[in-house]
């Protein structure tokens, strides 16, 4: 397997388990795409996530707002009030920790390992300090440090800014998935795809914010198109990759969606920006079900 794959943006998309929301803020009158879908018992309104933000991303464009003043229900990825901190921090050390007696050198191969070494002196990281984590975890926490770095934070992500509105609302928050499923997709992943996502992380974290500039200004302005190429660039050459964290998990949401649009309370659907464009995406995989959607103006 060669160093290039789905890397940094894989990572970035783990972090609150998905996706890519890194640049500068753009203005624009438009704001990220919105979908509504009529059931026979409420309205689901479908909405691209950008995870992590930096103060001067605020204030968000308009419709972000709107939609969510309407909705009745949260829905998101995770339910961000179901897990405590603490017991969030031992999922993760429980599936991110290599076994005992195992190092990150050792499971990367000395050749892999010496490459992300050198690599991450140059971000000023001593990948020694992480021996003892798996790489897809390695590649998790660097990619936090350098987002981090540059001032974007978790705590600043969209799904945390309509959570807050949600909780001082009274409405009711929900999650498709739980945080064992979704670092699992990952932990399934073989050692070489891991270190390939290690390698790349680090070879993109030196432009950062520079790459991920163009995605988040297409997110802005609702310009599907060019965020679906953007977004499933990183995978082209690692189908069963996006087949894991992307189709199937896809597939499994459309029942849940479809279920929401049968109940009594409107709602508001918010998972990463990748599960909604593209030609295997939520919105397609609703309509070969004959869901009527519409893109909101």
């Amino acid at each position: 397997m060669s160093a290039r794959g789905p890397g940094g943006r894989v990572a970035a998309a783990l972090l609150t388990t998905y996706l890519w929301a890194l640049a500068p803020t753009v203005a624009c009158a438009e704001g990220p795409t919105v979908w509504e879908m009529r059931g026979s018992g409420a309205t689901v309104w479908l909405l691209g996530s950008v995870h992590l933000l930096r103060e001067s991303d605020y204030p968000l464009p308009e419709n972000v707002d709107r939609v969510m003043a309407r909705a009745e229900r949260l829905v998101l990825e995770l339910d961000l009030d179901a897990v405590d901190p603490i017991t969030s921090q031992m999922i993760v050390f429980s599936l991110g920790r290599l076994e005992e007696g195992q190092s990150l050198a050792d499971v990367m191969g000395n050749r892999s390992y010496r490459l992300a070494a050198k690599r991450a002196e140059k971000l000023g990281i001593d990948l020694g300090m992480l021996s003892a984590l798996k790489p897809w975890f390695a590649a998790l926490t660097i990619m936090n440090i350098e987002m981090l770095r540059l001032g974007f934070n978790p705590e600043l992500g969209l799904e945390q800014y309509l959570a807050n509105q949600a909780r001082q609302s009274g409405k009711e928050i929900v999650g498709l998935e739980t945080m064992e499923y979704q670092l699992g997709l990952f932990d399934e992943l073989s050692y070489d795809t891991q270190s390939a996502l290690l390698l790349q992380t680090l070879s993109e974290a030196e432009d950062l914010q520079g790459e991920m500039s163009s995605l988040v200004s297409a997110w802005r302005q609702g310009e599907t198109q060019a965020l679906a190429a953007a977004l499933t660039r990183s995978f082209s050459d690692y189908p069963e990759v996006y087949r894991s964290i992307v189709t199937d998990r896809n597939e499994a949401w459309v029942s849940k969606i479809l279920d929401l649009g049968s109940r009594g309370d409107d709602s508001l659907v918010v998972v990463g920006a990748l599960h909604l464009v593209g030609d295997d995406s939520v919105i397609e995989m609703l309509r070969s079900k004959g869901a009527k959607l519409r893109r909101l103006e």
